[in-house]
């Protein structure tokens, strides 16, 4: 998975000068040239879905992520903090998010530490010995144009209310370690089973329109 070689520079240039309107108009660029419905495109357990989009020339991914208005698919028990195996930038294309940043804390939000495993489209959070001990350090309300960074160390929580829509384009880095993390509750069971789902065509469709503008 590339994209289109000639429109990935510009997309990346624009994204690592934090350039808003040209990271979206090198976006929608792309957009014309894809066909969502021939791209890997999954709903993610913590409700919204992701469609994979291209792979510049430092190996960083880039793709969308997408909470359509009025329909989540959030998987129960939810883990809502946690951190990527990967430094993770985000754009707000379109709508509101709500990130927040978690540190080390004593005596803040407490809860066994899971270790995230994929196989396909399967995916299984188990618990490891280890404790997590966080607190908010940093929460910010993000807009259309906004950016904001998550790295491969931080925990953090990225929230659209429903029935809110919101679109943004994410990159990641190359991994740093094996599997992401999340944190959970002491009353949750040693190993959950996720199964992501396939996104419907007509879903992918209507975004990449909306991006085209």
């Amino acid at each position: 998975m590339s994209g289109d070689e000639s429109v990935i520079p510009a997309l990346a240039a624009a994204y690592d000068d934090q350039d808003g309107d040209k990271t979206v108009a090198a976006l929608g660029e792309l957009a014309e040239r894809l066909d969502p419905t021939r791209l890997p495109a999954l709903w993610h357990p913590l409700g919204f879905f992701r469609l994979d989009l291209a792979v510049d020339a430092w190996r960083r991914r880039y793709m969308l992520h997408c909470w359509p208005r009025g329909d989540r698919r959030t998987a129960q028990p939810a883990f809502p903090v946690h951190r990527h195996a990967y430094a993770l930038e985000s754009l707000v294309v379109d709508g509101e998010l709500r990130n927040r940043l978690f540190g080390a804390a004593p005596g803040g939000l407490r809860g066994p530490l899971y270790r995230a495993e994929r196989a396909g489209r399967q995916v299984a959070l188990k618990r490891t010995e280890h404790m997590a001990e966080l607190d908010v350090t940093e929460e910010r309300s993000l807009g259309p144009g906004s950016f904001y960074a998550v790295s491969a160390a931080d925990f953090h929580e990225s929230r659209v209310e429903d029935p809110g829509f919101c679109v943004t384009l994410a990159r990641a880095a190359p991994k740093v370690r094996a599997g992401p993390h999340a944190v959970g509750q002491s009353t949750s069971p040693p190993a959950l089973l996720y199964r992501r789902t396939q996104v419907a065509p007509n879903l992918l469709t209507h975004l990449m329109d909306h991006i085209r503008g």
